[in-house]
């Protein structure tokens, strides 16, 4: 391996290392978001967000900073930077650089997936309390403007309500 190869490859390293630390980062806030969403805080919320859009934000500057890296490698070896990947780049290292080239992509890929599985499940969460929410209001509408409608038949077309308001004093 040629120096300048070596000297793109520890950075590549580094800025892969910054990228599970934001992964990491990113997937405590999504563990932390759906005790969150279950308690309905809207500063929690906000507050979840937050951190949220500031570890994509750091990922994509540290995908920035990937990208560039990999097309200097590609340049060095000659080759397309579009059609260099990690998996490419391990044959090109030196034995701890390729130690910790796959060491890398495995922890980004593991945390990854985990991040993609906690998202859907905390947007499963948000479209249940979204339903519920809308159902809630569709029935508290039905019961203030309980108006009627007929039906092209004539027949008076009923709101199909499921509950009632009772009040009970005393």
């Amino acid at each position: 391996m040629n120096n300048k190869l070596h000297s793109l490859y520890n950075p590549l390293i580094s800025v892969m290392r910054n990228e599970i630390e934001t992964c990491r980062e990113l997937h405590m806030s999504l563990m932390s978001e759906r005790h969150v969403l279950a308690g309905f805080s809207a500063d929690e919320l906000h507050e979840s967000n937050s951190r949220k859009e500031a570890c994509i934000l750091k990922a994509e500057t540290l995908e920035d900073a990937r990208t560039q890296l990999i097309r200097k490698i590609a340049a060095t070896l000659g080759l397309d930077w579009r059609d260099v990947t990690i998996s490419a780049l391990l044959s090109h290292g030196d034995g701890r650089q390729k130690k910790e080239l796959r060491e890398c992509r495995s922890l980004l890929r593991s945390l990854l997936t985990d991040i993609r599985e906690l998202n859907e499940r905390n947007k499963t969460l948000l479209d249940a309390s979204i339903s519920y929410v809308r159902k809630s209001i569709d029935f508290l509408g039905q019961l203030i403007y309980p108006g009627s409608i007929y039906l092209n038949t004539g027949r008076l077309k009923t709101n199909n309500m499921n509950g009632k308001i009772l009040s009970r004093e005393g």
